[in-house]
């Protein structure tokens, strides 16, 4: 299925981003009570960097990923779990009504129509299931990031980091369909070496959308203010997650 957020050529580098915290995940899946037999979905799994956690804890994940490279490294990643990849997108899952427990996006609930989304979520999700979305993002306060930041914006001014940067719960709250919203929110330094940090840039999509030609040049440019061999990445995980909600009413209206 196709989607205007075209991976394709970057899903060979998709694996070098950091994982997600571990601290944070264990507590999310504690927090929605998530078990073995509650099965859930990773909606814009990518290359399954979500879904191999939800599979640590046991979780049997209905992974959807519209792209085909992304879905043929995620297959790969997580051969052997309890996991069904499918092609599909946040707005059209092509799952069945009432048939996960938890739909979750890792760092994809920023490029779907959130709304529609949202109205996808609510088919697909049993009586009382969650909602969650989570990103990763730079400590960008830390030196180093400070200088990145300095190099993107050299080179685009009026860069924007979209809604990957924004916080989505006012969109969560006006969908109706949801219980007060979640925050958990965990600071972790992730090792990298210089290569998977040059790597992960060039997987940046965002960047890549708004570099006008440059994005070989940015990436670069980063890569030559790496001086040192590996280096601690400080990142945030941020995951806003809620309980779904609906009267008897809606309940029957959905198809």
């Amino acid at each position: 299925m196709k989607t205007i957020w075209d991976y394709t050529d970057l899903a060979h580098t998709y694996d070098k981003r950091a994982d997600y915290s571990k601290f944070a995940i264990a507590r999310l899946v504690e927090s929605m009570e998530c078990s073995p037999e509650k099965p859930v979905t990773d909606i814009g799994a990518g290359t399954g960097k979500l879904t191999k956690m939800l599979l640590q804890h046991n979780l049997t994940v209905r992974a959807v990923e519209p792209n085909e490279n992304m879905r043929m490294y995620g297959i790969k990643n997580t051969e052997g779990g309890t996991v069904s990849w499918s092609d599909g997108i946040g707005e059209k899952t092509g799952l069945d009504t009432s048939c996960v427990y938890t739909a979750f996006f890792g760092s994809s609930f920023n490029v779907v129509d959130q709304a529609k989304t949202l109205d996808e979520v609510a088919r697909i999700l049993v009586p009382g299931g969650w909602f969650a979305c989570m990103w990763n993002h730079r400590d960008i306060d830390d030196p180093l990031q400070k200088k990145i930041e300095e190099i993107i914006h050299s080179f685009i001014p009026n860069y924007d980091y979209g809604l990957r940067r924004q916080n989505p719960t006012a969109m969560i709250e006006k969908s109706g369909y949801f219980a007060r919203v979640m925050n958990i929110e965990d600071r972790f330094l992730f090792p990298m070496k210089k290569d998977e940090i040059v790597e992960a840039w060039r997987s940046h999509n965002t960047l890549f959308r708004q570099s006008k030609g440059q994005f070989n040049e940015i990436v670069g440019a980063i890569s030559k203010e790496l001086t040192a061999e590996e280096y601690l990445v400080p990142y945030f995980t941020r995951i806003w997650f809620a309980n779904f909600i609906a009267d008897k009413d809606f309940l029957a209206r959905r198809v």
